[in-house]
């Protein structure tokens, strides 16, 4: 007899997991956002970053990974794209281990026109939500 029966009850409740599902519809609606922001040259994550910079104050790196509950490392990287599109600008301080981060113009205009884009993908989700019986946050 095999040692693993992949399709033992043991193995096949692991399908059931939820962390699993969230993850699979995080990334699905990920994509739309994605897709319909393609012609800004933006991602949905960048997006959420010039948004949250657009509505706040000055951030520091570790009020932004904070507020945004993004790794550090993961929000560096990020910030590194949109700094280099110029999209963003890092202010020096007088605290040389903090850094302020700002849009710039130009990360103002991409945020303008990539809103009606995300309006698009907001009621496309809710519309599909509502077909399968629930609530999006």
């Amino acid at each position: 007899m095999e040692k693993h029966k992949f399709k033992s009850f043991k193995y096949r409740q692991l399908q059931s997991c939820k962390c699993l599902k969230l993850r699979k519809a995080s990334r699905i609606i990920t994509q739309l956002y994605d897709k319909k922001l393609k012609s800004c040259n933006i991602k949905i994550t960048q997006f959420s970053i010039l948004s949250f910079l657009a509505t706040s104050e000055d951030q520091t790196m570790s009020s932004l990974s904070n507020d945004l509950l993004m790794d550090r490392t993961t929000l560096t990287r990020s910030l590194e794209i949109l700094s280099k599109e110029k999209l963003i600008k890092n202010l020096k301080t007088s605290d040389a281990r903090k850094r302020i981060v700002k849009l710039t113009d130009k990360g103002y205009e991409t945020l303008e026109k990539a809103i009606p884009l995300w309006k698009e993908a907001e009621e496309e989700i809710l519309d599909e939500s509502k077909k399968y019986g629930f609530s999006v946050l």
